[in-house]
């Protein structure tokens, strides 16, 4: 495998704490630059799926990190694997490629536990179970070197956010700096941008994404989500609820800080109609939203959204309320649904040639790191039912 190419095709593969599915895609990159190629897919998990995940999720709480071997998140490890394999073959089908042409994929794996305050974050996902099946190296466990060495291990997709602002730049499109781009999943965070060097960047997570709506919607009418925000739209907030929550110390914690979906409870939304439950909870991920450019150095002069929340239209419109212009990342010409993705290839792209993937500025570790552990594929024997 030739690694010292200056141009490598490489998949991305991310599972967030959405827990929606696997997210696939492609670029072409030198590991400073990159451009996305090809068709995204993105393989839904099935319902069993997604309990099993927020069961491990739980399980992990419960165990910490003093268990290294459990066979029950053993298994879901080998089921998750699975699914990815299953996405990056058809993301090969969908584009008419086959393994050899491919240099690389960039596997997040599922977080179950992410406290980096005890130095460590857990990530599930059999990287060379998934370079053996899929017959491509593979590298994963982005996150560990950065935790053990004092930083946060997230967010990881800021100097991929930075990569794609200079191409503008290079390609003379007109680029307003600072500029904000905050990713809106499970959980939420923010990179803030001064320019195209590194040490221009500040990246940090915010607080809650759809999270928490999604599991209240789910409670309630069984649908995973609140599509298009209609529900919202619909209910009263709860001000007083949304103030208690924002008294979580988090908020007011300075940059670099992160969290993981079951970093905080939204307690007291019990006695809340669906309505007006859907419309409090959307409201604390505006509010933290909005205490978070607080904390930038500099006010941004433009927003741009990604992540499933840049769907929901009652959120889009409670964002540009905030005096700040707010729209998708597809006025950038990029695919909101497939960035996360990209970057994990990109960062995959970036560990073949030493090259550092988090900062002082969106981690808080003390000098640019490199990260991740790199698979090479060898002989697999599918096992027999």
């Amino acid at each position: 495998m030739n690694f010292s190419k200056k141009q490598f095709l490489a998949i991305g593969l991310m599972s967030g704490t959405s827990m929606d599915g696997v997210d696939c895609a492609l670029i072409n990159s030198d590991a400073h630059t990159a451009k996305a190629v090809g068709k995204m897919v993105h393989l839904p998990y099935s319902p069993d799926m997604r309990r099993d995940i927020a069961g491990a999720m739980k399980e992990a709480q419960r165990l910490g990190n003093s268990v290294l071997q459990n066979e029950k998140l053993n298994q879901l490890e080998t089921k998750l694997t699975n699914i990815h394999a299953e996405a990056v073959r058809k993301i090969l089908s969908e584009n008419n490629l086959n393994p050899k042409d491919i240099d690389v994929v960039g596997f997040h794996g599922q977080t179950l536990l992410h406290r980096p305050d005890q130095g460590w974050s857990w990530q599930i996902g059999d990287g060379q179970l998934l370079a053996n099946m899929v017959n491509i190296a593979v590298v994963n466990d982005f996150r560990r070197h950065d935790v053990e060495n004092g930083g946060q291990g997230a967010p990881l997709v800021p100097i991929y956010h930075q990569a794609l602002i200079k191409a503008r730049v290079d390609q003379g499109h007109g680029v307003k700096w600072p500029i904000a781009l905050i990713n809106i999943g499970g959980v939420s965070n923010i990179t803030w941008l001064h320019n195209d060097a590194e040490r221009k960047m500040l990246a940090f997570d915010t607080g809650p994404g759809n999270a928490f709506i999604d599991d209240w919607v789910k409670k309630h009418t069984g649908e995973p989500m609140d599509i298009d925000g209609a529900l919202a739209a619909k209910g009263k907030i709860d001000h007083v609820l949304v103030t208690k929550w924002l008294g979580n110390e988090y908020f007011t914690q300075p940059p670099p800080k992160s969290l993981d979906r079951l970093g905080f409870s939204v307690m007291g939304l019990e006695s809340l109609s669906l309505e007006d439950g859907a419309a409090t909870l959307l409201d604390f991920t505006v509010k933290t939203i909005q205490i978070a450019l607080e904390h930038c150095p500099q006010k941004p002069e433009y927003i741009y959204i990604c992540g499933g929340g840049r769907h929901n239209k009652t959120l889009m419109s409670k964002l540009k309320e905030g005096g700040i212009p707010v729209d998708s990342v597809e006025k950038l010409g990029w695919c909101g649904d497939a960035l996360e993705a990209e970057a994990f290839a990109f960062l995959a792209c970036r560990h073949l040639l030493y090259l550092p993937i988090t900062f002082p500025e969106t981690t808080g570790i003390h000098q640019p790191s490199t990260g991740g552990k790199l698979y090479r594929p060898q002989l697999y024997r599918p096992q027999k039912d």
